[in-house]
């Protein structure tokens, strides 16, 4: 018996000096996930990742264009440096601040210019405008802050528009649209039948920007640039909303980049259009609620999907940046109507706060970047991405039922 023992014994292979016990692999593992949590959380991968996509010039991000590389898009004073304003300078510019553009190109001056807080309900609206002559492109995806007297706040930064209405509203759907196809390193992902295959955030990014710019463009044909339901649509619109509808995943015949292209030559034209005054654009309460209308039932779909349970792990990053990329183009656009639709919007009760209640959700959406999108449970240890992307965006999606029945 003890020989059979000492046989046993032999026959075990011996345990090298960094061969570890299950309960060993177990303790590591549980080390390395806490100093992950821990780096997380103090954003040095945020800082690193940063870095590096400011030296890559933002191939990997969303649309950030050097100042006047758009061709219909007013470029940046190069001159102006990118500052913050101190309470000092705020204070001094109470009386004589910048104008902020209203699409009629009058100058508006207001006490309120820097930074406006308006209390909704248990609500405050947090809304920084920047002082700053700005592309209306050269901020996608970026935050500014300002000081609003003792507090600091992080906030939107709104464009300047065209005084020609509708202008800057078509050529931000352009901009959008181009970036993905010409701008985004390797252009359109969902039809690539290599590289595209194992690059599925990005194809789901672009899906998502995709299905928003189609309403937004669905809108823009029927409502707002037609005086009543007697108007005529736009040749142009009809023909860029019909390229749009091409499939994303259509290789030839034709390819969803060259459709997509004839529909940024439409959309182009349209805008040649409204600058020579063949059509117009209307910055009107019906027209701004049937683009809200149009954009709630999309952001429903988006929100039922975010919520949607049992989800696997191959599918949860894709309905995670599919919803990045609807609520990216909301942001973009909802930006030009804060500025455009001003005047509706103030002659509307509580309609300044609830917008600027949507832009800083949104806002907060953009800014969520997870290294790993996880979909763990809703109590559990690690987090569930999709219901923390879904918080701000069901926010918007109430704020946007809000603006329909004030």
């Amino acid at each position: 018996m003890e020989g059979a023992n000492s046989r046993n014994e032999e026959q075990k292979p011996p345990r090298g000096p960094f061969v570890l016990s299950r309960l060993g692999w177990a303790y590591l593992l549980v080390s390395l996930c806490a100093l992950l949590i821990t780096l997380h959380t103090a954003g040095v991968p945020q800082r690193f990742f940063t870095f590096a996509h400011e030296a890559l010039q933002g191939e990997a991000g969303g649309l950030k264009e050097e100042p006047g590389t758009h061709p219909r898009v007013a470029a940046a004073d190069p001159q102006t440096p990118a500052t913050h304003s101190s309470p000092q300078e705020l204070k001094a510019r109470e009386t004589s601040g910048p104008p902020l553009a209203r699409g009629q190109g009058q100058e508006k001056t207001k006490a309120s210019t820097a930074s406006s807080v308006e209390v909704l309900g248990d609500q405050v609206a947090l809304l920084a405008v920047s002082s700053r002559n700005l592309n209306p492109m050269a901020d996608f995806g970026s935050s500014d802050e300002v000081y609003y007297g003792d507090v600091q706040v992080e906030g939107v930064v709104l464009p300047e528009i065209s005084p020609v209405p509708g202008v800057t509203f078509v050529e931000t759907m352009i901009a959008l649209l181009d970036h993905e196809l010409n701008g985004r390193f390797l252009g359109w992902r969902p039809n690539d039948i290599l590289i595209g295959r194992v690059t599925d955030n990005v194809n789901n990014f672009q899906l998502g920007v995709l299905e928003a710019l189609r309403f937004t463009a669905l809108r823009l044909k029927d409502s707002l640039t037609r005086m009543g339901e007697a108007d005529s649509y736009d040749p142009d619109l009809e023909k860029a909303l019909s390229h749009l509808m091409i499939s994303p995943t259509r290789f030839m015949f034709p390819s969803a980049e060259k459709s997509y292209s004839d529909a940024l030559k439409h959309l182009n034209k349209f805008v040649t259009k409204l600058e020579s005054g063949q059509r117009s654009f209307y910055y009107r309460k019906d027209t701004l609620l049937s683009l809200l209308g149009t954009y709630k039932d999309l952001l429903g779909n988006v929100n039922k999907t975010l919520v949607a349970s049992p989800v696997g792990w191959f599918e949860t990053d894709d309905q995670f940046y599919y919803a990045k990329g609807v609520a990216h183009v909301y942001f973009e656009m909802l930006k030009v109507v804060r500025v455009g639709f001003e005047t509706p919007l103030e002659n509307t009760l509580y309609g300044i706060e609830v917008m600027d209640q949507m832009l800083h959700q949104l806002h907060r959406v953009e800014e969520m970047n997870p290294w790993y999108v996880m979909n763990s449970s809703l109590d559990g240890f690690f987090a569930n991405h999709r219901a923390n992307l879904n918080a701000p965006l069901s926010e918007v999606l109430h704020l946007m039922g809000v603006m329909g029945r004030l």
